[in-house]
């Protein structure tokens, strides 16, 4: 039995701090990835977009951050069986579950930490995932579970997610770039055309966004809604793909024509050159649009640092194991500000890369890549394809650089991330079996 005692709470507070370490992680290299679109197109300052991105992603850990979360990310390992005495190095499975966790943490989080020193973006999750496969397949071999505990088609399942959301991120931003440049760049007057078009590009980004959220992109909105609006009025939303998709456009309308008044009236634009007024139009947009990803990311990956804490907690607390667990809010904020303090400080080297290293990024080539990201999102969501909004945001990128022709990317940068990607899953996964070697032999003699 663990429980309170002192070997107890030497864990927690381990757990405590390698989970706050993971928050920084996701902060440095996650969040940089759908702000580093802005920073490269020049926008707004560094300071600003980390200012930005600290408010957005803390109320969305804070707001709709999972309240209940998976015990082992991704459902790759079913806890289940480290409670299960025939297996578990007779009945150590408490024990040998929470140093799998904590030697989780830790691994991921190095390996997210090495990554963004090199100012590689990576996913947080992809890393996560890998070290959760690590654990699984080492206390396999241990005995400690059987090989029916592990979803090989799951892990196949993600890692097919990962490999395909880049790509769909990359086509949808390449063609909404050409469009762009098509139908306003290309045209006699552009400023004119812009105006025209902009309560069209207002109504379509809210749409996609909203969209977005409630389909999946923000898994805990309706949980958080059911707590605000009657029961009946969230079935009939989420329920009725008609009706939610005629209520968002509705919506989208509306806010299409308040935001065309406002880019039209406002004295900032009135003052600034023929395409210079274009560039700002789409400048906004993409502020809008990574402050949506900011909020989505926050709500959804802060589970990748908490997750751990709350299992942890509950083993310490209740000694007893289960596939989900609660989180508290405490731990919702320990999350959220370890993703603020991650951005605050080493955020500014992935978003160099995103931003200036790839390609060159200008107000509407990173509102194509970002909306592209963004709608990318809302496709796997409906399709119930799993994704890695970081990748997304990459391979999104990299589609508006290919819409200049080849030469416009750097594809030595591009290898160098590609390479960091694949390599994540294995470096991850073999740390992790490495540190829980070690962890277990700790934790089963304390």
């Amino acid at each position: 039995m663990l429980g309170l005692t002192t070997g107890g709470l030497v864990i927690l507070v381990v757990t405590i701090i390698l989970g706050f370490y993971m928050a920084w992680t996701i902060g440095a290299n996650d969040v940089s990835n759908s702000m580093g679109t802005v920073f490269g197109s020049g926008r707004l300052s560094l300071n600003k977009i980390i200012i930005i991105a600290a408010i957005f992603e803390f109320l969305g850990a804070f707001l709709l951050g999972a309240h209940v979360t998976s015990t082992l990310k991704g459902g790759i390992v079913n806890p289940d069986f480290f409670q299960d005495e025939n297996f578990s190095a007779g009945g150590n499975g408490l024990y040998i579950f929470v140093a799998g966790m904590i030697a989780v943490l830790l691994a991921a989080s190095l390996w997210v930490t090495l990554a963004t020193y090199k100012s590689l973006p990576i996913s947080t999750s992809q890393s996560i995932v890998g070290a959760v496969a690590g654990f699984g397949i080492t206390a396999v071999i241990l005995g400690d579970i059987p090989l029916k505990a592990i979803s090989g088609s799951t892990l196949a399942e993600i890692s097919l997610g990962w490999v395909l959301s880049p790509i769909l991120g990359g086509f949808l931003s390449f063609f909404i770039f050409l469009f762009i440049r098509r139908v306003i760049f290309n045209a006699n007057n552009p400023e004119e055309r812009a105006q025209t078009l902009i309560t069209f590009f207002v109504a379509l980004v809210f749409f996609i966004l909203i969209m977005t959220g409630i389909s999946g992109g923000l898994k805990n909105l309706r949980d958080t809604l059911e707590n605000v609006l009657p029961l009946t009025v969230v079935d009939a939303v989420f329920a009725n793909s008609w009706l939610r998709v005629l209520l968002i456009g509705i919506i989208s309308v509306v806010l299409g024509y308040l935001g065309g008044i406002y880019f039209k009236r406002s004295k900032r634009y009135k003052k600034l050159k023929s395409v210079d007024k274009v560039e700002s139009m789409f400048g906004g947009l993409l502020i809008l649009t990574a402050c949506y990803v900011a909020f989505a990311h926050g709500a959804n990956d802060v589970a990748n640092a908490v997750g751990p804490i709350a299992a942890i907690s509950q083993v310490i607390m209740k000694n007893e194991i289960s596939c989900d667990v609660a989180v508290p809010v405490w731990i919702l904020i320990l999350g959220g500000v370890g993703i603020v303090v991650g951005v605050s400080t080493w955020g500014y080297r992935v978003m160099n890369t995103i931003g200036k290293k790839i390609t060159n990024i200008t107000p509407s080539r990173g509102f194509a890549a970002s909306f592209g990201a963004a709608s990318s999102v809302l496709a796997c969501s409906l399709l119930g394809i799993p994704v890695s909004t970081s990748q997304i945001i990459v391979g999104a990128v990299i589609g508006v650089g290919l819409a200049g022709g080849i030469t416009a990317i750097d594809l030595r940068v591009i290898r160098n991330i590609i390479i960091s990607w694949v390599f994540t899953i294995p470096v991850a996964a073999i740390t992790t079996s490495v540190l829980f070697l070690i962890f277990r032999v700790v934790a089963m003699n304390l």
